[in-house]
């Protein structure tokens, strides 16, 4: 009994978050714990995993579905009429802007999942253990609420410079009519150096989000401006955590989501076949079929994605141990 108690003490010794740690001992505790505690992170976050998925389903059978559908009706009044009829135009605009607010729902219901898992996280955190929920539905607001605002105030300084990207793009062409069109090389090869050090210079923003869940100093962009520097510093060790995890949730979720890009590629060679004048050929159950192949292939994914997120939890507490070690250790020189 004492020998068991023992080890108990020492795995919750090698699983406690406030830990230096390196990138590979970050990849492996983080699947250990996802491993021995997928049961109890599943009975937390399954029903907003659900809403999320059926979110997501509609999302997905609408462009795998609707916008083939109605793309082909725009082509084929332009190839016989030379235009397009405004009834068509106006139908397109609609669901357009359809897909635009199911793709914010589908974000913001992602986050409200992710942040039971991240409730379970916090309590790790705080206790050491994962307990199981006492009941079905036990999601802590307060912590989903934070996690939503956290994730789309992130978004900001991740879009904003491409924002100002195009602006400049729009400007420069109304100075100088088809600049873009002059300079297409230039501009993409711009875009792309440009795109690629943005998204490099946003990897700390992992830190800073997963720090302002977990803590409640203060707001979200105080967080970020007291925090980022120390991200950056750490910049390396988030760039393989997230790389190698990437890479592994990758394959995975390319073989999970095999059936849905499947059924996207079948709607879309239909409905180009129709444009020359063949039949449609896709069964009347076509969108329903579509619908449930989404969603259970969101609820697979999201599941299968979780190590990420784990992985992140780790690396902000490697790297808030190593500054608190960094900070003793200025002090003592000074």
């Amino acid at each position: 009994m004492h020998r068991l108690n023992a080890k108990l003490m020492e795995k919750r010794q090698d699983d406690m978050i406030m830990k230096a740690r390196s990138y590979r001992s970050i990849l492996t505790v983080g699947m250990r714990l996802y491993t021995g505690s997928f049961r109890k992170l599943f009975k937390a976050s399954w029903q907003m995993v659900l809403l999320f998925a059926v979110t997501g389903g509609a999302l997905g059978t609408l462009s795998a579905t609707r916008l083939p559908d109605l793309t082909t009706q725009l082509v084929q009044q332009y190839a016989s009429y030379g235009g397009m009829f405004f009834e068509t135009i106006r139908e397109f605009g609609k669901i357009i802007l359809f897909a635009i607010a199911l793709l914010i729902i589908w974000l913001a219901t992602m986050t409200l999942a992710q942040a039971t898992v991240l409730a379970k996280l916090k309590e790790h955190k705080e206790t050491g253990i994962i307990t199981m929920p006492p009941y079905w539905h036990s999601a802590n607001s307060l912590l989903m609420a934070r996690t939503m605002k956290g994730f789309f105030a992130t978004i900001v300084p991740i879009l904003l410079p491409f924002f100002l990207f195009f602006v400049f793009l729009w400007i420069a062409d109304m100075l100088s009519p088809q600049f873009i069109l002059k300079h297409i090389k230039t501009v993409t090869w711009t875009f792309c150096i440009y795109g690629g050090a943005i998204i490099f210079l946003s990897l700390p923003l992992s830190y800073v989000l997963m720090k302002y869940i977990m803590e409640s100093p203060c707001g979200y962009w105080r967080t970020l401006v007291n925090n980022y520097n120390r991200g950056l510093r750490h910049w390396g060790m988030l760039f393989l955590v997230y790389l190698v995890s990437s890479l592994i949730i990758e394959l995975v979720s390319l073989v999970i989501g095999l059936p849905t890009h499947i059924l996207s590629f079948a709607n879309q060679q239909a409905h180009t076949g129709v444009m020359i004048g063949d039949p449609l050929g896709m069964p009347s159950y076509i969108t329903w079929l579509t619908f449930i192949t989404y969603t259970l292939c969101m609820i697979l994914d999201f599941y299968v994605s979780l190590p990420l997120l784990i992985h992140n939890y780790y690396a902000y507490g490697s790297i808030e141990t190593q500054e608190k070690e960094r900070q003793q250790q200025l002090n003592e020189i000074e």
